[in-house]
């Protein structure tokens, strides 16, 4: 099977190309730095600002992970597999849908870049994303690990294969599956373990398409309403809130199995094996 990856220039993005190369045939890899193609109105740019000044004060321990995650990624993949490199402002440039026109992949796949637009979804004869917590009950970003922790929701940490669509998380669902977690993680541990299935569950939902193999795709609708985060309002007193409740809850809600399992028994995951 061929593939065309667009991803984000981090880290964790090469590391996940390398994965996915391991599996299937990589034709070209569209390397987006997300830059937005228009300005945020003036009172958005505003919060994002206020959000920034927060994450130095109390979102400092999201911001050091962050960055933790991606130096040992860095140290592990330092350069990209063997493909042609196409490198965009915007995942939705010109240079991205030309790419995706020329080499016609079976399968395109999404990863850590901004909002696709149509003309990329129209120039892919498929195309299926990635998204860091469990759809449709969270949905949307900056990052929703953390959602899940400043919501005391320790049980829809885990991570989404779906099929893309135009809106934010929305797409029909291949696989939802929660991270495995045991409550004696560390901070950094938890999001290591999180970007670490998802690679893993994304690998084998690629694995199956490229074996020829049916994999499900179940509307979100037909689920749950969900909740969809957004950046904007990831500030200070949501920082602090995932903060207190990962020291406060996190470790006694993982030793409460009883609980554990009463809070996951209303879940509806996506099992790729149907």
């Amino acid at each position: 099977m061929k593939v065309v990856l667009l991803v984000g220039d981090q880290g964790n993005q090469r590391a996940l190309c390398h994965k996915i190369a391991a599996v299937c045939e990589v034709a070209a890899i569209v390397v987006s730095e997300n830059i937005p193609r228009k300005k945020p109105p003036a009172a958005r740019r505003a919060r994002t600002l206020l959000n920034r000044i927060g994450n130095r004060l109390t979102g400092r321990l999201f911001v050091d992970t962050w960055f933790e995650m991606l130096r040992r990624y860095d140290a592990e993949y330092p350069g990209w597999p063997d493909a042609p490199l196409v490198r965009v402002r915007n995942v939705n440039d010109a240079a991205a849908v030309e790419t995706l026109e020329r080499h016609s992949p079976d399968v395109t796949i999404v990863s850590g870049t901004n909002l696709v637009g149509g003309r990329v979804v129209r120039a892919s004869k498929k195309i299926v994303n990635l998204h860091t917590g469990i759809s449709p009950y969270v949905k949307g970003g900056p990052n929703c690990t953390n959602w899940c922790l400043a919501e005391n929701w320790f049980h829809l940490i885990g991570n989404t294969i779906m099929w893309l669509d135009l809106g934010i998380d929305t797409g029909r669902l291949i696989a939802t599956e929660q991270t495995p977690l045991d409550g004696g993680e560390t901070f950094f541990e938890l999001h290591w373990k999180v970007m670490e299935h998802a690679h893993d569950l994304y690998v084998r939902a690629v694995a199956r398409l490229a074996g020829g193999g049916d994999v499900p795709s179940v509307p979100q609708s037909e689920i749950d309403e969900g909740t969809t985060f957004y950046t904007v309002d990831w500030n200070w007193a949501a920082q602090r809130r995932a903060q207190k409740n990962f020291r406060a809850h996190y470790r006694d809600y993982f030793a409460d199995r009883e609980r554990h399992r009463e809070r996951s028994a209303g879940l509806r995951l996506i099992s790729l094996d149907r």
